[in-house]
């Protein structure tokens, strides 16, 4: 039986990760976006890149995030947060093929 190898897939950094966990909270609990969010976006979307790591796994990556913070179990997503999520995927977009 021959060895096989799966390629490891690249991913972003975990303090990266964390940084996003921290702004998408914040992003609910103000009902709105921070000043800094592009920052993150743009520096998430450049590591991406640095990384190999294509748009659409950048964006699969950023759903995931903002679908498992915590939130009450009876809780389901609001209007306003899709709308929020909408956005974010927006600006993520625009950051990832602006570089």
């Amino acid at each position: 039986m021959a060895f096989e190898r799966t390629p490891s897939v690249p991913e972003l950094d975990p303090s990266t990760l964390e940084a996003m966990r921290a702004a998408f909270a914040e992003s609910i609990g103000n009902g709105r976006h921070g000043d800094g969010l592009n920052d993150l976006l743009g520096r998430a979307s450049r590591e991406a890149r640095d990384k190999g790591i294509e748009a659409e796994r950048l964006l699969v990556t950023l759903k995931d995030v903002w679908y498992n913070l915590p939130r009450s179990p009876r809780t389901t997503l609001s209007d306003h947060e899709h709308t929020l999520l909408q956005e974010l995927v927006s600006r993520c977009i625009r950051e990832y093929y602006s570089l």
